[in-house]
């Protein structure tokens, strides 16, 4: 297929296809005459390129899992993603909210510095050209708005979500890496055995090894919660008691 048929299958432009090339992402294409061609090894690649890019993974990252992953499996693994939709990974139902009555829990109106650290935090989404956006945990929201109530300047919760966002995604990279992508590398290597052994062109995932993967995911999510919740207080109290220590000695 041609790169503009490659960008109206997978919903990528033709423009971050090229750039997904020069970063070395992406293979270049056969060539025909002057005309590029791509194939379905190039779209498997890049559908898990697109996916990893909406789940917040930098380009750098990408790169590293792409070049640690078996070749010939992009296929298999652009079928697991579309197994795994993005209302899979998502707890809550997100909400809408416009600009001002969200500012309003601060008895102010926000500053475009504000509005532009909310379309790039990860847990805000901008609606159009509108000053509407849509929250993607109200959970999280509601605690900003208690924060509020203790009179914490939304600066400073700003600050504080970009904190957690920046710690958060790095545990769940760690999480997606390490436990999950590690899980699918080792079905596709399965999958490579047996096609060796059968001489067959190359490795296929079974639908019910993409079940497996679902299933094995509902049970690790949990225990990806559970583990924050259960470590973050225990390492609250040690952060207060050593600024709290600090500070004596600091005024002795």
């Amino acid at each position: 297929m041609t790169v503009e048929d490659l960008s109206a299958c997978t919903g990528v432009s033709v423009r971050n296809i090229r750039a997904y090339q020069t970063a070395g992402l992406l293979p270049p294409p056969r060539l025909r005459g002057r005309l590029g061609l791509y194939d379905s090894e190039h779209q498997g690649k890049l559908e898990l390129i697109r996916d990893l890019r909406q789940q917040g993974f930098r380009l750098e990252t990408i790169k590293d899992m792409l070049e640690h992953t078996p070749e010939g499996a992009w296929s298999e693994y652009a079928l697991i993603s579309e197994l795994f939709s993005t209302t899979f990974f998502t707890v809550e139902a997100p909400a809408r909210k416009h600009i001002a009555e969200m500012a309003a829990h601060w008895g102010a109106t926000a500053t475009p510095e504000q509005r532009e650290r909310l379309s790039r935090n990860g847990l805000y989404r901008r609606v159009g050209d509108t000053d509407e956006f849509e929250i993607l945990s109200p959970a999280l929201e509601r605690i900003g708005i208690q924060l509020a109530d203790l009179k914490v300047p939304l600066d400073t919760v700003l600050d504080l979500q970009d904190a957690l966002i920046e710690h958060m995604r790095a545990i769940a990279r760690a999480y997606v890496q390490q436990v999950f992508l590690a899980k699918i590398k080792g079905l596709t290597l399965q999958a490579q055995e047996k096609v060796s052994q059968a001489g067959a062109r190359r490795p296929t995932v079974e639908m019910s090894a993409a079940e497996e993967l679902k299933a094995f995911f509902e049970r690790l999510r949990p225990l990806a919660i559970g583990s924050i919740s259960a470590a973050f207080p225990v390492v609250l109290q040690q952060e207060f008691d050593a600024a709290v220590a600090g500070e004596l000695k600091r005024k002795e």
